[in-house]
């Protein structure tokens, strides 16, 4: 199956920006709702918020989309919807980082038992050096230039992420329903956009479709189990 044609994609955002932007943008306040509240649940009740390998796999792919500043501003893809998912990913990265630095002085008795902090740390250090090199093996893998089929895939994700947090911690510590409602509704907004709005073609395929279905239904299932 073939993926998309960039150029052509975002003519159709353009031609579709008012309900782009509507939909998109209420996407982009649930995303930043999400991720502050995951924030603020881990330092409030003193655990890591995000299971470790979805911070080792989000923070790389965010701050890679982060790192090609030059092809959404005057380079190849110079667009006003890049533009604007790139001042929104800056803050979905700096929650990713607090996620990271959460993990490395909250989760030890999780995820070390039996070593000393300093060793904690060097291990989770190790694991975002390896979501590093996966990502970046992935993303050569991947044709999706615009990064619009692996913001479906975090979403995706994200959900078995929440299910083992829940099942390793049933009190629900380091999460909240507001969080993974907003978690609901980002994931919801993205498909019915890209589904309809994105121009078709590989976006009404199947497997794309898929996922995103996948990915809502799940994320149903978090609320169900988070209440």
């Amino acid at each position: 199956m073939t993926s998309y044609e960039p150029g052509a994609v975002l003519d159709a955002i353009s031609t579709n920006a008012p309900a782009v932007v509507v939909i998109g943008g209420l996407s982009i306040l649930a995303m930043f709702v999400f991720f502050i509240e995951g924030a603020r649940m881990g330092a409030r009740d003193r655990v890591y918020p995000m299971a470790l390998w979805m911070t080792a796999l989000w923070w790389p792919h965010d701050g890679s989309y982060l790192l090609r500043f030059g092809d959404w501003f005057g380079g190849r893809y110079d667009h006003w919807f890049m533009q604007l998912f790139w001042f929104a990913i800056i803050v979905t990265f700096l929650a990713e980082t607090v996620f990271a630095w959460q993990t490395m002085k909250f989760g030890r008795d999780e995820l070390s038992p039996g070593r000393s902090q300093g060793e904690h740390r060097v291990r989770i250090l190790g694991v975002l050096a390896a979501g590093v090199i996966s990502w970046a093996l992935l993303k050569g893998a991947l044709d999706d230039d615009l990064y619009l089929l692996s913001f479906m895939g975090t979403l995706l994700w994200g959900a078995p992420s929440a299910s083992a947090l829940l099942g390793r911690r049933p009190d629900g510590r380091g999460q909240s329903l507001l969080e993974w409602i907003c978690y609901s509704v980002m994931a919801v907004c993205y498909s019915i956009v890209s589904i309809f709005f994105f121009g078709g073609g590989f976006f009404h395929s199947w497997p794309y479709v898929g996922i995103c279905v996948a990915a809502c239904v799940w994320s149903f299932v978090v609320i169900a189990d988070a209440r």
